[in-house]
């Protein structure tokens, strides 16, 4: 029985031997991290508490002129730290007492003296619930795990002594009340501070299976309201809606099939998802965003969806966060969540099956990077009229152990005014009639156009007019995305003119026509490209690639040009041997392969690519798909004779 309840136990505990052998590594690692938010950290501690020092604490509370000395330690302590660590940068010093140290010493004042005198003051539940944010922040700090276990049980023997001493009313039901709620805080505190830690070790080692056992989704089967409300508390902080900025305006709905009471309360729960995340990659602004539907009705639906917004924020935390993460295409950034997101549903053998959108918007150009893993179609409402921008999927569900080998990016470029919608078949699964037992679903795919463009595209209309038709028979969930930028300029006058000299081969007075008459910031996308063909047929091919990478940076769905850019990126390496050229070819190809995985044009200009910039690996494997798709190319012979 011990070593029945002993495996039990490591499993929870995920005590795998990859933890001691690799324990230093992922200390430095989460010491690291730390290093990153230890500045801005202390800058908050600094002027965090002042407030409460300087007027909430002395009014609500006279009697206690403690707590004045508490927000001011916490203060001057951050203050401290910030000289310490500047102190440090400039001497070129790395101290032991930065990192998790700071960490550490920083939010074991904040919990223990909160602790100390919260309890003085438990009948205040104002306090109590400040309190209970300052639980709950330690799960989301890039802190080992055995802080859990350490802090939690002295913050609590430390409330428990002040609650004693100092002899709070607490037989009030406000008071008890809160007493729930802070024993809710640190149970979920410490369920998800697992959950986030145990993902966290897991991508560091780069095999990221964050699990969760049959025996937990059966759990979550037989819990009653009480453990769906819980399950309601864990799934909440999940969802992003970081929805700021002009560029773009988002609009989320979010509507659970699942409705229960707890303690006269109505909450949803159910196997919808959604989020949107601001992103920066290669130094350009995007919205991410999910929109996913967990297999099952419910509670088990609901565990599908708490893995998933755990997996994907903390993907996104990593991007935010790791300068490496965020050093990534679009497009390579999306094919990298993919594959993190199904290898974790992979571990559930079949059992938990997710269909989602995952999309990037890049902000400053309106293009739009999408995967479709057998959701519904993304829909774009587009002057007044809705279609669907996909007509067949390419993707399994997450969690399908037979992934396609054909897998690609898509990409659509957005014009201002254009919206975006993504939602989950409950738009679709709407009952018309019901006799009896017998249901009658819609089946036709197109009502949701219909209602759409009847609600000109306001996702909050569209809800009414989807009642209208019948009644919601599963989750529902959609996000709204609307571009509210305008593309570059259209060509003026001059390019008549221009395209006439091309036509009689007067090459350089076309380029003086077309240069003449625009600058860099007012300049049309097809100009760009022409004055880019017009350099490469004059053979000043540095001028041809800037041009062609301007035009590529405002229109970046263009996968054509983009292949033409990274050709020509190779002619330049060809003459100037600069291996920034082959770098920067290699990367545009990758992201031509990603969108467009069957181009054996790009492939075998790839390859060589790869060839040239010594991946061998690369190169041998690019070689064996051209053999499979096409054997008897003739470039392939060439590059098998250089291999």
């Amino acid at each position: 029985m011990y070593q029945y309840f002993r495996t039990i136990l490591a499993k929870f505990l995920d005590l795998t031997p990859e933890r001691k052998i690799y324990n230093q590594d992922y200390v430095n690692e989460l010491d690291r991290h730390t290093r990153i938010i230890q500045i801005p950290g202390s800058f908050i501690g600094v002027f965090g508490m002042l407030g409460f020092a300087f007027g909430t604490d002395a009014e609500l509370h006279p009697e206690f002129p403690e707590l004045f000395y508490f927000r001011i330690g916490f203060s001057l302590l951050c203050f401290f730290y910030i000289v310490f660590i500047i102190y440090n940068h400039f001497k070129n010093k790395l101290s032991s007492w930065e990192g998790l140290t700071w960490a550490y010493i920083t939010y074991a004042y904040l919990l223990f003296t909160a602790a100390l005198y919260t309890g003085r003051i438990a009948d205040d539940s104002p306090y109590v619930s400040g309190y209970q944010m300052l639980v709950m922040i330690l799960p989301f700090l890039p802190l080992p795990r055995k802080t859990l276990f350490i802090y939690y049980p002295v913050s609590i023997l430390i409330f428990a002594i002040s609650v004693i001493v100092y002899k709070p009313d607490l037989s009030t039901a406000a008071a008890a009340y809160s007493m729930q709620n802070l024993a809710i805080s640190y149970v979920i505190g410490i369920f998800s501070g697992l959950i986030m830690e145990r993902y966290r070790f897991h991508s560091f080692l780069n095999h990221k299976k964050i699990t969760k056992t049959v025996d937990e989704i059966q759990a979550l089967k037989s819990q009653q309201d009480g453990d769906y409300f819980l399950t309601t508390l864990l799934f909440d902080p999940l969802i992003g809606k970081e929805t700021d900025g002009n560029a773009i305006t988002i609009k989320t709905l979010l509507s659970q099939y699942k409705k229960f009471h707890f303690r006269n309360k109505e909450y949803q729960l159910g196997g919808d998802y959604l989020s949107v995340y601001n992103l920066i990659l290669q130094g350009k602004r995007y919205k991410a965003f999910i929109n996913g539907d967990a297999m099952g009705k419910s509670i088990q639906g609901a565990g599908g969806a708490i893995v998933l917004g755990a997996v994907y924020n903390s993907i996104v935390i990593r991007s935010k966060m790791d300068p490496a993460s965020s050093n990534r295409s679009p497009e390579r950034w999306l094919h990298d969540c993919y594959l993190d997101l199904q290898k974790i549903f992979e571990t559930f053998d079949g059992a938990m099956l997710v269909s989602a959108v995952l999309g990037l918007l890049e902000e400053s150009t309106g293009t739009l990077y999408f995967i479709n893993l057998e959701h519904p179609w993304i829909i774009l409402y587009r002057d007044g009229k809705a279609r669907f921008i996909e007509d067949e999927i390419h993707y399994y569900k997450l969690g399908v152990m037979e992934v396609p080998t054909n897998r690609f990016i898509s990409v659509f470029q957005m014009k201002k005014g254009d919206k975006i919608i993504c939602g989950s078949d409950g738009k679709d699964d709407i009952v018309i009639s019901e006799t009896g037992r017998f249901r009658e679903i819609n089946e036709n795919h197109n009502l949701i156009l219909e209602c759409l463009e009847e609600s000109s595209g306001n996702i909050e209309t569209l809800m009414s007019n989807l009642r209208s038709k019948g009644k919601f028979s599963d989750d529902l969930s959609l996000i709204s995305l609307e571009y509210n930028l305008a593309l570059l300029s259209k060509p003026g006058i001059h390019w008549i003119e221009a395209k006439e000299l091309i036509k009689e081969k007067e090459h350089s007075k076309a380029l003086d026509v077309l240069l003449s008459y625009n600058s860099a910031l007012d300049i049309s996308i097809k100009e760009l490209k022409y004055i880019t063909r017009l350099y490469e047929k004059e053979g000043v091919l540095l001028k041809a690639v800037e041009y062609a990478s301007l035009a590529l940076e405002n229109f970046p769905s263009d996968t054509g040009w983009m292949f033409h850019t990274s050709v020509l990126y190779k002619r330049l390496y060809s003459i100037y041997k600069s291996q920034s050229f082959l770098s920067e070819s290699q990367e545009l190809s990758e992201r031509v392969r990603l969108r467009q995985p069957s181009n054996i044009r790009n492939m075998i200009h790839l390859a060589d690519v790869c060839r040239l910039n010594g991946d061998r690996d690369r190169f041998t494997f690019l070689l064996k798909q051209i053999q499979l798709r096409d054997p008897n190319h003739e470039k392939l012979k060439e590059l098998l004779v250089k291999a």
